[in-house]
């Protein structure tokens, strides 16, 4: 993560020493070291809380300047542009604060109606330049009152120019996402949860494949007419759909619990029983069926009436048992990190949620709670249908309601 004030301090410093190398040369103007720009851009890439840094409301002048824009390619394009430009104020007034012609801004223009205006909201460009001492005079001009410290006019720069960078960022975000059309909030939200570039990048293809999965999986699908249909692939319905009062009990139905993977490889992850929470200490081979069918044996002997089910070796003459309540299940929830079309990563048997894998809360629970890592889609899959189901039991409705 940015150190703070002194890699802030150590940036802007080095930007102002930018500026000055390159005017003794001749050249005036916003920033064009490549070395120096380089530099920041990567660092940037690494870690986008550095703009935080650099410019205070950099982040929600990014948001506001891309909220509602439907492509965001041309988009980044207009806004990174809208930001050399108040870079460039900023440089003009630092090295030339006795030159009468920066001392206004033109709002009719056509830099400012065609090139700010279209990027920036009006209100952030007020309040942008007025971190260079501008004010509003009246409906059409913007004038200076009071000429900000060359340090001030320095750090407003290099703010800017940091903005343009992570512009020009998000931009190669989207281009290698292309053709998919990206939403704004989607795309600031994985930069920010997945901080390094190409780990963004990442996110969102696995959300975009999650989501085009997602589309083909139907909870209440028919079972297959034999195990050929599937290639001999274990696709028997969850044992939430098993008849309580079926003369066959649990054999009338293939066995597979819901974290249960056809390989070996998947076959030792363990889900979490009424009678053992915890996940350390469970065996490795004890399914969501096997809870069901003691509260299917129980609810069985319920419905005859007081009376119990002979068992071997008793006579039926012995006083009836007093029946017994049925086992309570856990019942999980998808935390809110779970967008729709998402697939969970940690299942946290403390709070019975399930999390993403960028999410915060989850990262919290996996230093505080007990839980297990669903690292196969397999079981991933599972144990979102399997909460699903629990969240369509207990509220009566569609869990993405």
């Amino acid at each position: 993560m940015c150190a703070g004030s002194a890699l802030r301090q150590e940036y802007r410093e080095e930007y102002r020493r930018c500026l000055e190398r390159e005017f003794r040369r001749g050249r005036a103007g916003a920033c064009s070291d490549p070395s120096f720009g380089e530099r920041l851009r990567q660092r940037l890439g690494r870690e986008p809380a550095l703009l935080g840094a650099l410019q205070e409301d950099g982040p929600a002048l990014l948001a506001r300047g891309l909220r509602g824009r439907p492509d965001l390619g041309p988009a980044l394009r207009g806004l990174a542009g809208a930001f050399r430009l108040l870079e460039l104020a900023a440089v003009n007034l630092y090295l030339f604060p006795w030159r009468r012609e920066f001392g206004t801004v033109q709002t009719f223009s056509g830099t400012y109606v065609h090139s700010l205006r279209p990027a920036l909201p009006e209100a952030d460009l007020v309040r942008s330049f007025g971190r260079l001492g501008y004010e509003r005079r009246d409906p059409h001009r913007l004038a200076i009152s009071r000429l900000p410290p060359g340090p001030e006019l320095v750090a407003a720069a290099c703010g800017f120019f940091a903005c343009q960078l992570e512009c020009e960022i998000l931009a190669e975000v989207v281009l290698r996402l292309q053709p998919r059309r990206l939403r704004a909030e989607e795309l600031l939200e994985a930069r920010r949860l997945a901080g390094d570039m190409e780990a963004c990048v990442e996110m969102l293809q696995q959300r975009e494949a999650a989501a085009n999965c997602s589309d083909s999986v139907d909870l209440y699908q028919e079972m297959p007419a034999s195990p050929e249909d599937t290639g001999g692939e274990d696709t028997a319905s969850p044992a939430l759909w098993r008849d309580p009062g079926s003369p066959r009990g649990a054999q009338d139905v293939p066995r597979r619990g819901w974290d249960r993977c056809g390989d070996s490889k998947c076959g030792q992850e363990t889900m979490p029983s009424p009678g053992n929470p915890d996940p350390d200490t469970s065996s490795s081979h004890l399914f969501l069926e096997q809870e069901l069918g003691g509260a299917s044996s129980t609810l069985s002997a319920l419905a005859v009436g007081s009376g119990s089910p002979q068992v071997p070796g008793e006579t039926q003459d012995l006083p009836p048992t007093a029946p017994q309540e049925a086992p309570e299940l856990p019942c999980y929830q998808l935390h809110s990190c779970l967008r729709q079309g998402a697939l969970p990563s940690y299942c946290c048997t403390t709070c019975q949620q399930l999390h993403a894998g960028a999410c915060a809360a989850g990262q919290a629970c996996r230093s505080r709670h007990r839980g297990q890592e669903l690292r196969s889609e397999r079981q991933q899959r599972l144990w979102l249908q399997r909460t699903e189901v629990d969240m369509l039991l207990a509220d009566g409705s569609s869990p993405w309601s």
